[in-house]
């Protein structure tokens, strides 16, 4: 049965008395915002525990980009190799700006006193929110709203250089950080090549061959990122019989304990967390090194809101809420990106 009333008003049925209801009685209103429109980002989550602030107009850092070769063996009285070697090579990176406008109009803030819950509390979470969203998109260049005004995003990084077609698996051959990857010479600056595997979907040992590949001695990359479908597909190449066999079934104390159906906590594939996103392209995952590839934010401008303002000839208030950051990445080789059916 279709009810027809919305809001505040009083249904009927099931009230009979339809207009004294609707006159006389309020509602119940949930002390909360329901989000169903904003999606979380594990990505952002996960990146955003090894942030860090800096200050500066720009971001340069230092990179050792060639071995200094002097030096070795010798003997006795043996002239030595002192030329000098220039292997430092700046990186610079330039901070991007975001913004989310929050905007109320006066007349509603006036009708909105005494009620259950305080408008601009609400629009203020809802702006929040959204801007979290632009944010997620934006580690990925997803659309829409990304311009090339973006931080420098994962694909950019770890990828072919071409955001806007993620599933290009040739080596990188755009500039960033000020270092053009097209140039031979900055061959140190290139991520691995992707890895493609479109004729059959993830494995386990696909996916072992892409982590050896930018796990080099005891540094290995704690984070694998993939959309959700590929994610699943992955998952459950440790979940069939006989892999449930050892890795639950082998001991008496697990006998006496409720089956498992999945993985209680996280999923981990070597010592990496998998994490599905949803703001990943399809058929793709991303192995990463925190360590290395991580967001910077400057303090000046750190989800900096500014003070409500009333624009001219309007009966609106209006503030802003903005952030200066970028995504840095000190060693584009530890990461890769994986093409998947």
């Amino acid at each position: 049965m279709s009810y027809g009333v919305f809001g505040t008003g009083i249904n009927a049925p099931p009230a009979v008395l339809a207009s004294t209801m609707a006159a006389i009685t309020q509602k119940a209103i949930e002390p909360v915002l329901a989000d169903n429109v904003m999606m979380p980002s594990s990505t952002f989550w996960a990146l955003c525990r090894k942030g860090k602030t800096f200050k500066g107009g720009e971001l340069i850092y230092p990179l050792l980009f060639v071995e200094e070769l002097t030096g070795g063996a010798y003997v006795g009285a043996q002239l030595l190799n002192t030329t000098v070697t220039d292997s430092i090579q700046p990186a610079n990176q330039v901070w991007r700006d975001y913004y989310e406008a929050i905007s109320i109009p006066v007349t509603d803030v006036i009708r909105n006193a005494g009620s259950g819950l305080d408008i601009i509390q609400m629009k203020v979470e809802a702006a929040s929110s959204s801007f979290l969203q632009k944010l997620s998109r934006a580690l990925f260049h997803t659309t829409p709203q990304n311009t090339a005004n973006d931080i420098d995003d994962i694909e950019s990084w770890i990828g072919s250089g071409v955001p806007s077609t993620p599933t290009i698996l040739t080596i990188a051959t755009n500039t960033i950080a000020g270092i053009d990857r097209s140039q031979p010479a900055n061959s140190f600056w290139q991520p691995p090549t992707p890895q493609s595997t479109t004729a059959t979907a993830i494995t386990g040992t696909i996916m072992d061959t892409a982590y050896a590949t930018v796990k080099l001695g005891y540094d290995e990359p704690d984070l694998i990122l993939g959309d959700r479908t590929r994610y699943v597909n992955f998952k459950a190449a440790f979940m069939g019989a006989s892999t449930s066999y050892f890795a639950r079934y082998g001991e008496n104390m697990q006998d006496r304990e409720a089956v498992q159906a999945g993985f209680r906590y996280h999923f981990l594939f070597n010592n990496a967390v998998v994490l599905d996103d949803p703001f990943i392209a399809a058929n793709l995952f991303y192995i990463i090194n925190t360590k290395y590839m991580h967001p910077v934010f400057h303090p000046g401008s750190y989800f900096r809101l500014t003070p409500w303002l009333r624009p001219t000839n309007q009966d609106v208030i209006t503030s802003q809420m903005f952030l200066t950051w970028q995504l840095e990445d000190l060693a584009p080789r530890m990461g890769i990106k994986v093409l998947s059916a």
